[in-house]
């Protein structure tokens, strides 16, 4: 009989403490995020709007300055370069600034924007953000298949 109350005072406070977690501690983090996501979403905006101005002004060091670590690593400026220095930008839209929260997984975040370019061309690119020690970062980019989104 003494084995069974031992378990029982460990239980219940374990139980109390779960539920304390799962009342407080939601809706704290829910308050946290509506909080932190339009800084951190506007901060992307504008580390996306000075990469794509600098691109679109053929400032190509400009951009590489705003490309992150790794991209940096991987290729010299002059290299880099020449993956983006075709077809001119003519103008640009930012059409989405997401975070996506995964269950299993590193949050992301992504920038997508529709180009423009010189010949009337548009494109969707997405953009992948990294938040590095001197602000927010162009990681990499894909295009965007239109049929597929």
């Amino acid at each position: 009989m003494a084995k069974n109350e031992d378990e029982n005072r460990f239980f219940i406070p374990v139980l109390l403490i779960i539920g304390l977690l799962l009342c407080c501690g939601t809706p704290a983090y829910v308050g946290y995020r509506m909080w932190a996501d339009p800084k951190t979403k506007a901060g992307m905006e504008q580390a996306a709007t000075e990469y794509l101005d600098a691109l679109r002004d053929g400032d190509y060091p400009a951009a590489y300055a705003l490309a992150c670590d790794s991209e940096r690593e991987k290729y010299p400026l002059a290299e880099w370069t020449t993956y983006h220095d075709e077809p001119d930008i003519a103008s640009y839209r930012i059409t989405e600034v997401a975070i996506v929260d995964q269950s299993e997984g590193p949050t992301l975040y992504h920038v997508r924007a529709e180009l423009r370019y010189a010949d009337g061309k548009t494109a969707l690119w997405h953009y992948n953000m990294a938040d590095e020690s001197g602000g927010w970062r162009v990681c990499y980019n894909t295009w965007v298949d239109p049929k597929t989104g």
